[in-house]
């Protein structure tokens, strides 16, 4: 009775636990769902993981079995050869499967952590004394059981059980699949000498996926050194001058991997490509009419042959498949090609939206910059309007409160003559006590003062600190009387003085 997907493990037997275990090791399943799909690989491991890489196609388990059980066919009527030529011959059911290549396996490696390990060298020579004397004493039981047939059957499984184990006799250590690869080529150059054979330094799964990837021929050869035709075969038919260049041949697309049987994945590779006989070749190519993306055998070459049979053999089955692998290269680069046009024109769109971003970025920064000078202009313009308005403001208010000049009977006066920009020159008379800044006052403000021109309810601007742009300076020697200085009219200037007003504007414009 077929079991349902809640099937407790405790019921499955020792060998369907191990092969759940080691399928949910590779595909990291659960247990729901694997248990299902070993049951319909007939617990087969191998099957169950090709199946969930490659795609669960037709079940060829039940297909197989179904065959078997298939009635003869009946005779209902009787065909005369006219009705044979209009109708055809009756074809089986199963016609069409037969017909279908052989599904490539997709051998999965070993995983690292199953690989067994050597002891280090130190503990191999502590275990060296326990290992004789556990030889001695299993052939020592093994006489007395041979001698004595008595004995308890349960002594005698145990030494039969443990001899039934099997061991690896050649000393080959596994490797991962690269390594493995590394190794078998090494030790082909090492019998046979230099080749000029393309090994794949890779894995046989890695293998499979760059011929599926580049759409080619995958040359999958295995060999044997027990086997007598191996060194003959390999010396007379693989590396002779013809098949060489077959191989190298970049039209004809070919991937070689080889493997020596010894090793974990060849064998595993051997006996999914059901082979019987070596040495060994199979041809794997992408089938399109299996599957978008399926891998199938198109031929096998198994035991000796000379190196023309081998090419022409190769060379048919290859042939019988180019093209439709030549019709499936076209379509991929088609599509490579559309989708390097669609790519190529979402770039161009792509770069054109940048330049129109970067054109639309420029111009809004030409206009921020433009509005800010703007902005700052009028700032600048009302500024300046407002400072003007208030010197304006402070010169009248300056000019209302002027000292009066001193009649010419007063005493304790000081007497300046002033040398105005426009050529003008006027005398003044000062209060002694008068400070200097009256007397730039007078300057700043003659113009009102000489026309009369002073308002009576003039008011002193606020937040506004007057500055003088000229100096009083008087000649030989030159002397610069700064308002700065302070003091009065009297102690800077004396009684009398000469002073010419010099302007200070054109001064710190240079600067």
């Amino acid at each position: 009775m077929v079991a349902t997907s809640d099937t407790d493990i405790a019921q499955l037997s020792e060998e369907q636990q191990l092969a759940l275990q080691q399928y949910m090791s590779v595909t990291d399943q659960d247990v729901q769902a694997a248990i299902p799909f070993l049951q319909r690989s007939q617990w087969n491991v191998e099957i169950a993981i090709a199946k969930f890489f490659d795609g669960e196609g037709p079940d060829l388990v039940a297909e197989a079995l179904a065959a078997q059980n298939v009635p003869l066919p009946r005779a209902t009527r009787q065909e005369n050869l006219q009705q044979s030529l209009v109708h055809g011959s009756p074809r089986s059911p199963n016609s069409r499967s037969q017909n279908r290549p052989d599904a490539a396996p997709r051998i999965i490696p070993q995983p690292e952590d199953q690989i067994v390990q050597r002891p280090p060298l130190i503990l191999a020579l502590l275990f060296v004394p326990f290992g004789l004397l556990y030889k001695i004493l299993t052939k020592s039981l093994g006489l007395f059981s041979f001698l004595f047939p008595f004995l308890p059957r349960i002594l005698r499984s145990n030494i039969s059980n443990g001899n039934a184990r099997r061991s690896n006799t050649t000393g080959r250590r596994s490797l991962k699949p690269r390594d493995a690869a590394a190794r078998f080529k090494r030790e082909f150059e090492e019998e046979y000498g230099t080749h000029t054979l393309p090994f794949y330094e890779g894995g046989y799964a890695q293998a499979l996926d760059l011929a599926k990837k580049d759409l080619k021929f995958l040359l999958v050869l295995l060999i044997s050194p027990e086997h007598d035709d191996t060194s003959s075969f390999i010396r007379d038919t693989l590396l002779s001058q013809d098949t060489a260049s077959f191989i190298n041949n970049p039209s004809n697309d070919v991937i070689l991997w080889a493997g020596d049987v010894r090793d974990s994945e060849a064998y595993q590779v051997s006996t999914a490509l059901t082979c019987t006989k070596f040495p060994f070749t199979a041809i794997i190519a992408h089938t399109p009419q299996t599957g978008a993306t399926s891998m199938s055998i198109i031929g096998r070459v198994a035991g000796p042959m000379p190196a023309d049979a081998y090419i022409a053999k190769l060379r048919s089955l290859m042939s019988s498949h180019s093209e439709q692998l030549a019709t499936a290269r076209s379509a991929r680069n088609a599509q490579q090609f559309e989708r390097s046009l669609r790519e190529e024109q979402d770039s161009a769109y792509e770069r054109s939206l940048r330049v129109d971003r970067e054109r639309t970025r420029i111009k809004k920064e030409e206009e921020a910059a433009a509005a800010e000078k703007q902005r700052k202009e009028k700032e600048d313009a009302e500024a300046a309007a407002n400072l003007a308005e208030k010197r304006s403001q402070w010169r009248r208010w300056r000019a209302m409160n002027i000292t009066p000049e001193p009649s010419p009977e007063s005493k304790n006066i000081v007497r300046i003559a002033l040398k105005m920009p426009g050529a003008a020159r006027i005398t003044r008379r000062f209060p002694a006590e008068a400070s200097i800044e009256e007397l730039y006052a007078f300057v700043e403000c003659y113009d009102l003062v000489k026309d009369g021109q002073i308002e009576k309810q003039a008011a002193k601007p606020e937040d506004y600190e007057h500055k003088f742009d000229f100096r009083l300076v008087s000649t030989l020697p030159r002397v610069v009387y700064e308002v700065q200085g302070g003091g009065t009219i009297a102690d800077r200037v004396g009684k009398s003085g000469n002073l010419i007003v010099e302007s200070i504007k054109g001064d710190e414009n240079d600067e």
